[in-house]
């Protein structure tokens, strides 16, 4: 009885001492971890444009950088500028939305989703 006593004593007691090991340790994020936004730049963006503005303006509110040109229209690739040009001018013209492919100098890729009221 006394070895019985022995034992569930110094179970409870390593059990209490587990649980306050648990509730007393705070996680940490080692400094070198990354947050996801950190890690890559948003994939795609949206500009929302209203209807009063005529098709032909369209291609101004995109604002692309200086290293940047469209490279494909509704996943379709544009050899030039000025396809590029005519393939969001004749989609705007019907008032829906324009999936774009922006490619960057470096080799980067981003999409752009115009939508048409």
């Amino acid at each position: 009885m006394l070895l019985f006593r022995s034992l569930t004593v110094g179970l409870l007691g390593a059990c209490l001492y587990t649980v306050l090991q648990l509730t007393v340790a705070t996680p940490t994020r080692p400094a070198s971890a990354a947050t996801p936004t950190e890690l890559a730049p948003p994939s795609m963006t949206v500009v929302d444009v209203a209807a009063g503005v005529p098709a032909t303006q369209v291609v101004e509110l995109l604002r692309l950088g200086a290293e940047e040109r469209i490279i494909a229209v509704d996943d379709r690739d544009v050899a030039s500028d000025l396809a590029a040009g005519v393939a969001i001018a004749n989609r705007a013209r019907s008032r829906q939305y324009v999936d774009l492919t922006i490619g960057r100098g470096d080799g980067d890729s981003r999409r752009l989703l115009v939508l048409m009221h």
